[in-house]
């Protein structure tokens, strides 16, 4: 699952990064197509044609742009979407009985992108983002990075997780 997190994170960000630089390097002809400017239109792909394609990449960069923003907040909190909702819960009531809410497995922001996105202890750089090389994760699956001190999260009692855990007998 987490790695279905890892690959859309990374399609939003090419899709965005690629709708800004069309809509960066083709505003003058976006008002060519208009008829803001007085040039005759020489392209094969009609004016008004030309004009919806150059809106709706303005639309998906901004669109696109929010929610990946939104998941990024998400990581650096060391939290999914799910988990963010039950966290609202846990923090309620952990709040109703003067106790404050810790998410164990929120590591720091940095640590959490580092992370997430295998740049941190484990050696790679920055080009692993952008290059499409296949690297190993810093975790199996099973165990994932947590607060140092912390093995489940404070705040909460045995019996108030709102998502079950795994059997291992099935």
């Amino acid at each position: 699952m987490l790695e279905m997190q890892k690959i859309a994170t990374r399609g939003m960000a090419y899709l965005v990064l690629s709708t800004f630089c069309l809509c960066a390097s083709g505003y003058d002809k976006f008002f060519d197509s208009i008829g803001v400017s007085y040039k005759p239109w020489d392209h094969h792909v009609p004016e008004i044609m030309f004009a919806m394609m150059y809106i709706l990449s303005i639309v998906l960069c901004f669109a696109v742009g929010v929610m990946l923003s939104y998941h990024l907040y998400g990581i650096s909190w060391g939290e999914t979407t799910v988990e963010a909702q039950d966290h609202d819960e846990y923090r309620k009531k952990a709040k109703a009985r003067n106790e404050e809410f810790v998410n164990s497995y929120d590591v720091g922001k940095k640590k959490n992108l580092a992370f997430f996105f295998n740049l941190g202890d484990s050696g790679y750089s920055l080009w692993t983002l952008i290059l499409p090389l296949r690297i190993n994760p810093y975790t199996d699956g099973f165990s994932w990075a947590r607060r140092d001190g912390y093995e489940r999260h404070q705040g909460i009692r045995q019996g108030e997780e709102l998502t079950d855990e795994e059997d291992d007998d099935v």
